[in-house]
């Protein structure tokens, strides 16, 4: 069975039995407190512990994934502590999920990163022992950023496995946004200069049809390219290539200033100039800078390795 045909069962297995389903996020949460005094770092004991059981313990989807979990990571540096209660930060946001041997189906040993991104300004408040609840139509700060995320790796998850598959959570991060937007929290969740990343402007242009083709790209690069290279390794080359054009393409068209694809390249191009290490045409490195020019040093030094 095809991890297509495995996920459409699975799918439908979700949908009979609800009972059975298990959360999703195998989240590992760190905290840096070096910016916070000590003498309001007792207030910030259980945050760690906090989010990091809210993330794991609650369910995002109604999906079935078969007893797998989403590896993914939040580092959470704080910044400020402006009022009692109140805190500014810095997040590192990763995702990951295991590279398959496209014929057998089977974990190969290897992962992949889905997401990788900085956000660069979180306000929030937090007060100790405090309940945290997920809420789809009333915006908090502290748990709308966490879910927030949660949707947005659930979602880029899903689609990396089947087209388009993972649109009814990045919808819900997009809610998030708008519920957010008619808070006091609002500048911090959209960006003040065009090209930058904004929880915002990665959703709402993951819910544009203008960007679709970005997302089917996205799904292409995966699962008929990464999941194929242990087998037909040219092929699996092949199916990358195309998608990292497709997707630098898109950005000529719609916007040269795409947070979407920016996010892409950022958390792919190690990958990308790795894997093309066996490909028989040195020149392929010229094509990858063509598409993702901001990271040719790094294609100029695996061109030159043998």
């Amino acid at each position: 069975m095809t991890k297509r045909m495995a996920l459409v069962v699975v799918l439908m297995i979700s949908f009979l039995d609800n009972g059975a389903l298990a959360q999703e996020l195998n989240c590992d949460v760190t905290v840096n407190l070096e910016n916070i005094p000590s003498t309001q770092r007792d207030f910030l004991t259980n945050f760690e512990a906090d989010v990091e059981r809210y993330l794991n313990n609650t369910r995002w989807s109604d999906e079935d994934l078969g007893g797998e979990k989403i590896d993914c990571s939040m580092a959470i540096f704080f910044l400020s502590a402006p009022a009692e209660n109140r805190y500014t930060a810095q997040v590192a946001v990763l995702s990951q999920r295991p590279v398959y041997n496209s014929a057998t189906n089977q974990k190969t040993g290897r992962s992949t990163q889905v997401l990788r991104l900085l956000d660069e300004r979180w306000e929030f408040t937090y007060v100790p022992n405090q309940q945290m609840v997920r809420d789809d139509y009333r915006f908090e700060p502290l748990t709308g950023f966490l879910d927030y995320y949660a949707y947005l790796i659930v979602g880029m998850d899903l689609e990396t496995y089947n087209e388009l598959s993972g649109t009814r959570y990045l919808q819900k991060a997009l809610n998030v946004c708008n519920l957010a937007n008619s808070t006091a929290f609002a500048k911090d969740w959209q960006s003040t200069t065009a090209g930058t990343y904004s929880r915002f402007a990665m959703a709402d242009e993951l819910m544009n049809l203008r960007y679709q083709p970005f997302r089917m790209a996205f799904h292409t690069y995966h699962f008929d390219g990464i999941d194929l290279l242990a087998t037909e390794t040219q092929k699996g080359l092949e199916n990358i290539l195309k998608s990292i054009e497709t997707i630098a393409d898109l950005r000529k068209r719609q916007d040269p200033r795409s947070v979407l694809v920016k996010v892409f390249f950022d958390a792919k191009y190690l990958e990308i100039a790795d894997a093309f290490l066996p490909y028989p045409d040195r020149s392929v490195y010229d094509r990858l800078i063509a598409a993702d020019p901001s990271h040719q040093s790094t294609y100029d030094e695996y061109r030159r390795r043998n």
